[in-house]
Formats: structure tokens, C-alpha cells, sequence
């Protein structure tokens, strides 16, 4: 009876010790399934991070699915906008938008620049041309003065002094004498007058003039004093005791040397 009752009593410990070991086997073969199984959220950073990185762009559709188990998703995730998105509609080709046109560039208009006025200035006048000179005229020149002062002298006058600027126009009158060939004072180159007041400066003149040859001052000279005391003659300009300067030009022509003697107060 003894040995019976432990045969039952060791063979219901060998039942229990196989059930154990066949939920042991069966629980290992189930966590292996599960184990194996490709999970939903397989990947998936922890759910605080999911928030975070996930909800802007998914508009919580994905979220959604994780509220099952995750109670912060649900409080935080975004919910799923009613308005359909807007998208480009299939058909219709998208209006241009009129983009505003360029003004037109500016332009500076350029200032006039202002005309010379004609008549601000008077046109200066030429010069006269330059009258080429010799030895032999400029001694002529001073030939003539000397002889006129020597004859103020003895009747009591002041010397004349030579005035260059005054001798330029005598010369021109010279040149103009040598190309007619013949001496006066009122001519193709104007009046004396028109000549010799600007000149002088003090419209005041007096104006000889006379030709000569080769050596011939001295005896020009003696035929101006040999004429009567009149008004107004050769001799009396040179002994005028009013004139003061005197402006001599001798210039040699085709034919002989014209001498022009003009003076001034």
C-alpha cells in the first residue's frame, strides 16, 4: 500500500513538472513569435521625441494611430485640419501675375549753355602790320628830329620827344604813300585826322610829310623852314610851341624814302 501510494504521489510530480516545462516551451515559442513579428512602431524614437520632430509636418495623422498607448501624443499632437489642402487644380493652367512695368529711366535733360552775346565786346582791332625797318630809314628818322629841335631851340621852343607808339602810324602812312607813289594827307588810307587823333590821344595834330632821296633829310627839312608864317603849314607845325611829341616814319619805296612826321600835344 505504501509503495502504491508513492508511485501515484511521484507520478503527479512528473505530470506537474511536464506541464511546467510545456508553458515554459510554449511561452518561450510565444515571446519568440512576437520577438520576430515586425512591430508598428518598430523604429520609432521615444515618444516624447515623436512630438517634437514629428507632429508639424504630419498634421497628426501618423500620431494618431499612437494614442492607443501614448496619452501625451493625444494632448499634444495637432489635430488633422478639416480644409482640404489647397493644391493646383488639374486642368486649369495657373494665371501669370502681371508684374508691374519699369518706369522709364531718367533722362537729365542737358542745360543749355549760355551764347556769347555779340554785341557784350567790341571786336579789338588788328594790329598793323609790322613795317620792316633799315639802318638807313631809322637814321633818317632820327635825322629829322634832330634838325626840327634844333630849330625850336633857336626860336626858344621845348625839344620835341618821340613817341614810338606815334611813329607805328606815321610808318603805316609811309607804306600806304610808297604804294601810290606820291605823298598827301587825306587818302585811300583815310584823312589825317582819322589817322593821326587816335594816335596822339588829344585831338590835337599836325601832320608833315614829304619824300627824299639819298641824302636828302637836310634839304627836305630846309624846304619845310623856308615856308611863310601861315596858320597852319610844314613850318609852323614844327615851331608850334603846343606840340610836345612827334611821331616820325621813314619807309623806303620803289622810288625813294617817304618820311611822315605827326604832332601831338
Amino acid at each position: 500500500m505504501i509503495r502504491a501510494a508513492t508511485f501515484r504521489a511521484f507520478e503527479r510530480y512528473v505530470a506537474i513538472f511536464v506541464a511546467l516545462a510545456v508553458q515554459v516551451a510554449a511561452v518561450a515559442v510565444v515571446g519568440d513569435v512576437f520577438a520576430a513579428a515586425p512591430r508598428d512602431d518598430a523604429g520609432l524614437p521615444p515618444p516624447t521625441e515623436i512630438v517634437a520632430r514629428v507632429a508639424p509636418a504630419a498634421r497628426g495623422d501618423r500620431l494618431l494611430t499612437l494614442n492607443v498607448t501614448l496619452d501625451i501624443v493625444a494632448e499634444t499632437a495637432p489635430a488633422a485640419s478639416a480644409e482640404p489642402e489647397t493644391g493646383p487644380v488639374a486642368g486649369v493652367a495657373p494665371q501669370p501675375t502681371e508684374e508691374p512695368a519699369p518706369a522709364p529711366p531718367q533722362i537729365a535733360e542737358p542745360t543749355p549753355q549760355p551764347r556769347p552775346d555779340p554785341t557784350a565786346a567790341p571786336r579789338p582791332t588788328p594790329a598793323p602790320t609790322a613795317i620792316a625797318t633799315s639802318l638807313d630809314t631809322r637814321q633818317a628818322e632820327f635825322r629829322m628830329l634832330a634838325l626840327m629841335n634844333e630849330s625850336r631851340l633857336q626860336g626858344g621852343l621845348v625839344p620835341l620827344a618821340l613817341d614810338a607808339g606815334v611813329s607805328d602810324a606815321a610808318r603805316q602812312h609811309s607804306v600806304a604813300e610808297t604804294e601810290v607813289r606820291y605823298v598827301y594827307h587825306d587818302g585811300h588810307d583815310g584823312t589825317a585826322a582819322s589817322r593821326d587823333v587816335p594816335a596822339c590821344g588829344t585831338g590835337w595834330y599836325g601832320e608833315n610829310t614829304g619824300k627824299v632821296w639819298s641824302g636828302g633829310v637836310d634839304a627836305l627839312h630846309r624846304e619845310f623852314m623856308a615856308e611863310p608864317w601861315e596858320p597852319i603849314n610844314h613850318r609852323t607845325n614844327i615851331m608850334d610851341l603846343n606840340f610836345r611829341r612827334a611821331g616820325i616814319g621813314a619807309v623806303q619805296g620803289p622810288d625813294a624814302v617817304y618820311i611822315t612826321i605827326v604832332f601831338c600835344r
